[in-house]
């Protein structure tokens, strides 16, 4: 143990002797390292914000295309799906999306029923609303600078305006799907968007037997032919393809931080450097063993290596889940988008942390064993004479 610690204490000194070039290397491995795993942990959270929301969509979601446009769905849909075997309930849906000239962002307007009203969130002591009062998110409320009790301006499609009354706000536990929405009845969602009384913008269907989902769109597209139908199932594995290891950004980090770390590992392998193979000839020429320099040698990179993955790791915990992602926030964000300032929710998975030390420090003190070791077996006086 003595001798253990002696090694390493030397190990120590030996780095800090070469202070310019292994701070580059430090510098170097905690910027891969916080590159991937920042995008690995807001990808995490968003994903992990995204299945929340997700509880409490419907199993099938029925819309209206025509020629590739989303058209308002007919009433009469409804009644066709509840006489199905399998299907609990049908709820019409009115929502829609408004553009926001003032603030340039795009709203998120929700005409409120029992289904949408716990899904958002929303307090029971701010329902039930009137006819001209809405519930706003925070966004919209720190965009368009609004208080509660204050008129809110809203424009039909033919700019007709429409004046509302901020009746309070909301948070929800899903803070990215609420922040940007505006709750008001369903009758003020009607007349906002210009829907007819037997319109819904999209239908939603509850079927309890998550087996019986697949055997009741079909059922459903033998009665209605034209209908497209989204499942649940689909939005989770789209969600899990958009945030996972094959959405686009993840495979350009990853390609990115695996060629910056194998120059920085090539470098290593590459041979030492005539400084390096003066003091392992130095180490010989006092008596050290071959065994001696290299686990020295493999201490100094495991120090190096290991301190730039932990400061690497720890700073990309920082900077989404303390900071609130700011460097990487634009690329998940449209220019319309409102966005929470506050910090997203930790979700970090051990698995992928451990392996991204498996395939960064093991491989950067594995690769400068060989050169060590040809190093070490050289005579220390041909070292010495050049």
């Amino acid at each position: 143990m003595r001798a253990f610690l002696y090694q390493f204490d030397f190990a120590l000194r030996s780095l800090l002797r070469r202070k310019v070039k292994n701070f580059s290397i430090l510098l170097l491995f905690s910027l891969i390292v916080f590159l991937f795993s920042a995008v690995d942990f807001l990808m995490g959270s968003l994903y992990q914000q995204a299945m929340t929301a997700l509880q409490f969509q419907p199993e099938i979601i029925i819309q209206n295309l025509k020629a590739g446009r989303q058209l308002p769905v007919p009433l009469a849909w409804a009644e066709k799906i509840r006489t199905i075997t399998g299907v609990r309930k049908v709820v019409p849906r009115v929502w829609g999306y408004y553009f926001d000239r003032y603030t340039g962002a795009n709203y998120t307007i929700v005409g409120l029923d029992r289904e949408m009203v716990k899904g958002l969130g929303v307090p029971r002591e701010l329902l039930p609303l009137r006819e001209r009062e809405v519930l706003v998110g925070e966004g919209i409320m720190e965009g368009r600078q609004l208080q509660v009790g204050k008129r809110l301006q809203l424009e039909r499609p033919d700019e007709v305006p429409v004046d509302f009354t901020v009746k309070g706000t909301f948070r929800s536990r899903v803070s990215l799907w609420t922040y940007d929405v505006v709750a008001m009845t369903e009758e003020a969602a009607r007349y906002l968007f210009d829907l007819a009384d037997d319109e819904a913008w999209d239908l939603a269907v509850y079927v309890p037997n998550p087996v019986e989902v697949a055997k009741v769109g079909e059922k459903i597209l033998r009665r209605i032919p034209g209908a497209r139908l989204i499942a649940k199932d689909q939005l989770i594995r789209t969600y899990g393809t958009s945030y996972g290891f094959r959405s686009g950004l993840m495979i350009a980090v990853s390609i990115s931080c695996l060629l910056a770390f194998f120059i920085l590992a090539y470098d290593r392998a590459a041979g030492l450097s005539r400084e390096e193979q003066m003091e392992i000839a130095v180490l010989k020429a006092l008596g050290w063993e071959t065994r001696d320099v290299i686990r020295t040698t493999m201490l100094q990179s495991l120090i190096l290596s290991l301190t730039g993955f932990l400061i690497g790791l720890i700073a990309a915990y920082i900077h989404v889940f303390i900071l609130g992602a700011p460097a990487l926030r634009i690329a998940f964000t449209g220019w319309s988008a409102l966005y929470p300032t506050h910090p997203l929710p930790p979700v970090v998975d051990l698995t992928k942390v451990m392996s991204l030390m498996f395939l960064t420090v093991i491989p950067y003190v594995a690769v400068g064993i060989v050169p060590v070791w040809r190093s070490a077996i050289i005579d220390p006086e041909v070292v010495f004479r050049g």
